[in-house]
C-alpha cells in the first residue's frame, strides 16, 4: 500500500504497488472502525487485494494482510522515510500492467533495510533514490564523463546542468564559455563508485553501509538535483524529512554540548 487518500466521509482512494504495476481502487467504507478493509488500506501494508474493474478506477472488494511492517509506524522517523520511499515508488511505478517486477522487489528490499536497522535511513534513502533515478532513465554512469565518456580522475566534478560528472578537461572548457555557472560539487571518484554500486547491486548483495557525513551530504546534494530536475520528481515529504533533520541535528548537537560541559566538569574534579 503506497497512499490512501480519504474520498467522501468513509471510502478511501488507495494506491498498490504489484509486480505489474500500479492500481488505484476505491475502498468503500474502509474508513469505518468496523471495515473489513480498514486493516488492509493502511500505508505500508502488503496483502493480496481482490479488485473489480470494468471501466475507470476499479473497486476494492476483499483483502488479505500479509504484512504489516509495524515497526516503522510505531517511530516518527522511520515512518516519514517510509512515507518518502512510498512516494517515490509511486511516482516512479507505471500503471498496470505495464509496470516493473524489478520495481517491486527493490521496493521491498528498501523498506525491509529500513526496518532491519542495519544502516542509518539516511543511508538508505540515498540507496532507494540512485535505484529510482536508474529505473526511470534519469540516472547518468557515474564512473564515466557526461560530456566525453572519458573515465573520471582521482577528483569528479558534479554539475548540475551537465546531469552528472564532468572529468578535468570537460570542467576547463565548461568555466570557459563565459555562460552562468551552474552548481557545482567536488567529489573524491570513490563516491562515483558508490553511487553505481548503490544502483546497481541488489539489496541482498549489499553488506552494511558506511558513510562519512560529509560523503553522505554530498550524495544528498547530488540525487536531489538528479531528481527534481531530470527525473521531475518533488515529493511533499522530502520536505518533512528535511524538518526532521534539521530538528534532530539540533538535538543531537544540544545533546554533544552538555555532554562536553559534563566533560569538563569531571575534568575540574579530578
Amino acid at each position: 500500500m503506497l497512499r490512501a487518500i480519504a474520498y467522501g466521509e468513509s471510502h478511501l482512494i488507495v494506491t498498490l504497488l504489484t509486480p505489474a504495476g500500479r492500481v488505484v481502487a476505491l475502498a468503500r467504507g474502509a474508513k469505518k472502525p468496523q471495515s473489513r478493509l480498514r486493516a488492509s488500506t493502511q500505508l505500508l501494508t502488503r496483502g493480496l487485494y481482490s479488485i473489480t474493474q470494468h471501466s475507470g478506477m476499479g473497486t476494492l472488494g476483499q483483502a488479505e494482510v500479509l504484512e504489516t511492517y509495524r515497526s516503522l509506524r510505531e517511530s516518527l522517523e522511520l515512518a516519514a522515510y517510509a512515507a518518502y520511499f512510498c512516494e517515490l515508488a509511486a511516482a516512479a511505478a507505471e500503471d498496470r500492467p505495464h509496470g516493473s517486477v524489478a520495481l517491486y522487489q527493490q521496493f521491498s528490499g528498501t523498506l525491509h533495510r529500513l526496518r532491519a536497522g542495519q544502516d542509518i535511513p539516511q543511508i538508505v534513502a540515498r540507496v532507494w533514490e540512485t535505484k529510482v533515478l536508474r529505473m526511470v532513465g534519469a540516472s547518468p554512469n557515474w564512473q564515466l564523463c557526461v560530456r566525453c565518456g572519458e573515465p573520471l580522475s582521482e577528483v569528479a566534478d558534479y554539475r548540475s546542468k551537465a546531469g552528472g560528472f564532468l572529468c578535468a578537461q570537460c570542467v576547463v572548457q565548461a568555466d570557459s564559455n563565459g555562460r552562468t555557472p551552474d552548481f557545482s560539487l567536488l567529489v573524491p571518484t570513490a563516491l562515483a563508485q558508490v553511487l553505481t554500486r548503490f544502483a546497481e547491486t541488489p539489496w541482498e548483495r549489499l553488506g552494511e553501509i558506511r558513510l562519512k557525513s560529509e560523503n553522505l551530504n554530498r550524495l544528498d546534494q547530488i540525487l536531489r538535483i538528479q531528481l527534481t530536475d531530470y527525473a521531475g520528481i518533488v515529493l511533499r515529504s522530502r520536505r518533512f524529512l528535511d524538518q526532521l533533520d534539521e530538528l534532530s541535528k539540533g538535538v543531537n548537537t544540544s545533546a554533544g554540548e552538555i555532554d562536553q560541559r559534563h566533560d569538563e566538569a569531571g575534568s575540574h574534579q579530578v
